[in-house]
């Protein structure tokens, strides 16, 4: 999810949280599904059964990769660690243009999420680079 802190916070930052919810879960259960076709296969001692094989583990590998990219959307839309909110209180006391940021976000509202807090640390560090001289 990419935030842009030099604008107002999106208002629909929440609208694909769901959808990604349920991408994961039908994934998860793809990812068991080939898990348990494994273990059936091992159990039984079906050795003729390659193909069978491949597929499950095909099932197996391809949804448990595609688990990790969901799941990384569906954690940028988290909520923060208390050490998270203090490095937070921490950016908005130096930096005036983030404490807007987060004035915004409140009157919507809300809490900022983690992709919010990403988008500070890391217009927080581009400001650091800005100013110092070389």
């Amino acid at each position: 999810m990419k935030i842009d802190i030099s604008r107002e916070p999106p208002a629909d930052i929440f609208r694909k949280r769901s959808r990604y919810f349920r991408i994961f879960v039908m994934l998860l259960a793809l990812t068991l599904f080939g898990l348990l076709v494994v273990v059936y296969i091992l159990v039984t001692g079906m050795s003729y059964y390659d193909f069978l094989e491949t597929v499950a583990l095909a099932f197996y590998v391809v949804a448990g990769v595609a688990i990790f990219y969901v799941g990384e959307k569906l954690q940028s839309s988290g909520r923060l660690t208390p050490q998270q909110e203090k490095e937070l209180a921490d950016l908005r006391r130096k930096h005036p243009e983030i404490n807007n940021y987060c004035e915004l976000v409140a009157k919507a509202g809300r809490k900022p999420i983690q992709a919010e807090y990403d988008a500070c640390e890391a217009w927080a560090e581009e400001a650091e680079h800005r100013d110092q001289p070389e």
